[in-house]
């Protein structure tokens, strides 16, 4: 942890020593808008009922402004179905930040996006069908305020580093408690990547700790991934862990690309009680669909969801869905 205080502040001083090199250049200023709108229709079966509706999953509303070639900003506002009710709509300030990037070097600071969540997002690639993993079980969130730092030290590894309150871009800070992260990505032969990464957080003797691995191959012709995430006491409760992975995988085809995922979820069971802490949420995730673009800045992607919940009480969940991203 004091190592990571002391190269923050390092980092600041080599971002402001070079301000002055920017005076003189022919760079011009400019931004532009940014919208993205995340849109399905769902019919879900479960023993036996059926449900349809019509969603709008998220609105992305923002803004990105490049000050010089080094010194950008950007600002995102989310709206999404994610309220105290499944019927309403919330907004939050996703990302705020102002970025410096020279050469293999950049540090960002504000409400920033995480570097794990932007990676495995970007692997997965369809999160208008669904959050990467680490984002839909809650292992991570996308964006938190604080600081991040990345540096390239070959064209075959890089590392990042996090300081954030650890609260989430939906909370502001309403203790002393920081998370700390860091990771590390390599690319060892051709097509293939992987990252380690992990991150603490502690307070009133709880020590919540996220140990993620994470693997990627890819060519021109599918993409293959798969994930292991373990999290030690969950949202700062001792001895509420949990596990899990996901496999997944996309095939390009002339006109289409066929998606796949498979997810398991595992909790363990504390000590004094029967079930495991996370039993309701435990289970087993199926997807299976395809995904065409007809046009420029529209994706659609037919696909079926299944959910097979770890609670033998509860029955199987069967959705067809059709998803479409829209981006602006």
């Amino acid at each position: 942890m004091k190592r990571i205080f002391i190269l923050f502040p390092l980092a600041a001083v080599f971002l402001f020593s070079e301000i002055s090199a920017q005076e003189g250049s022919e760079f011009k200023p400019g931004g532009k808008v940014e919208v993205r709108i995340f849109t399905n229709f769902t019919s879900s079966f479960s023993d036996g009922k059926n449900f349809n509706n019509f969603n709008v999953g998220r609105a992305y509303l923002g803004y990105s402004y490049n000050f010089s070639e080094n010194f950008s900003g950007k600002i995102t506002y989310d709206v999404g179905n994610t309220g105290a009710s499944k019927n309403q709509f919330s907004g939050f300030l996703k990302f705020a930040y102002l970025q410096y990037k020279k050469d293999n070097f950049s540090i960002m600071g504000g409400m920033i996006p995480l570097y794990h969540y932007s990676l495995t997002d970007a692997e997965w690639g369809y999160r208008y069908i669904l959050n990467p993993f680490h984002s839909e079980y809650g292992f991570g969130t996308p964006a938190d305020l604080g600081l991040g730092m990345e540096y390239k030290f070959a064209s075959w590894v890089n590392a990042d580093l996090i300081l954030v309150n650890g609260e989430s871009f939906k909370m502001a800070e309403s203790d002393s408690t920081f998370k700390a992260g860091a990771g590390l990505k390599l690319f060892p032969v051709k097509n293939l990547m992987i990252r380690g990464y992990f991150d603490t957080m502690k307070r009133d003797g709880a020590n919540q700790q996220t140990t993620e691995v994470l693997a990627v191959y890819e060519n021109s012709r599918f993409k293959l991934s798969a994930a292991y995430s373990f999290q030690k006491d969950h949202a700062l409760v001792k001895g509420n862990d949990y596990s899990g992975y996901t496999v997944n995988g996309s095939l390009y085809l002339k006109n289409v690309t066929l998606i796949g995922r498979y997810d398991l979820l595992e909790s363990v069971v504390p000590d004094g009680v029967l079930n495991a802490w996370n039993l309701g949420k435990d289970g087993q995730f199926f997807l299976a669909g395809i995904e065409f673009a007809p046009v420029k800045g529209v994706k659609i992607a037919p696909n079926y969801q299944g959910w097979k919940p770890a609670d033998d009480r509860k029955p199987f969940v069967s959705r067809v869905s059709l998803h479409v991203d829209i981006k602006i």
